[in-house]
């Protein structure tokens, strides 16, 4: 079995696109950010679902976002990423507080999520970027172990072994380094990673993983 994850670059969206990710992000240095998000974090996001998608395990399509939000925080946490998530979390928490909640005063987060999903309200950029940017805030509030994270989905990994870093700048053009990085340490740890291909599009709202 075998995916491609098909990843947007913000250079070639068009304007009211580029507007919109200013918008969610910051403009400030928002080619950078954008990078960093989509061309970093969210490709081992992506890989994680490619992961669960392989193991006998039930979720529903938001514990799924949340569970792969926790996979892809452990990972760079366990080769030792701090301080790229550090830049991370700063650059979503801003986000996240520039945001208007639509979670509806006393309703569960997952729970609101949960109900929408599936329909138009979700469909909005700000509404599901609330969910992403929210969950992969849990995540890192969370600090879960990777070991811990890929246990629950029946995984044990061989924690001994040596990972390495892909220092290469953030930037679309080394986004392939980044995902093939990842996919040989999670196999050096034991994880039984599918083959995993990277397609970049000129759409920078296309941000997904499929079967090949």
């Amino acid at each position: 079995m075998s995916y491609v994850i098909m990843s947007g670059k913000y250079e070639t969206g068009t304007e009211e696109q580029q507007m919109g990710f200013a918008m969610l992000l910051g403009a400030d240095n928002i080619q950078y950010k954008f990078d960093l998000y989509f061309h970093w974090y969210n490709l081992v996001h992506e890989m994680g679902h490619c992961i669960k998608s392989g193991c006998d395990v039930e979720m529903s399509n938001v514990k799924e976002e949340m569970y792969v939000n926790e996979l892809a925080v452990a990972y760079y946490r366990q080769i030792g990423e701090d301080e790229r998530l550090s830049e991370l979390q700063n650059m979503i928490q801003n986000a996240v507080n520039n945001m208007p909640s639509p979670v509806p005063e006393g309703e569960d987060f997952a729970g609101f999520y949960e109900r929408i999903w599936g329909t138009d309200q979700l469909m909005n950029v700000m509404v599901y970027g609330y969910l992403q940017l929210n969950s992969v805030l849990l995540a890192l509030k969370n600090n879960k172990s990777l070991e811990a994270v890929l246990n629950e989905i029946g995984i044990s990994i061989d924690t001994g072994k040596e990972l390495a870093k892909c220092d290469l700048e953030i930037a679309s053009e080394n986004a392939e380094n980044f995902l093939l990085s990842a996919r040989e340490n999670l196999m050096k740890l034991g994880v039984d990673v599918p083959q995993i291909r990277l397609e970049l599009q000129d759409n920078p709202e296309v941000q997904c993983a499929r079967f090949e």
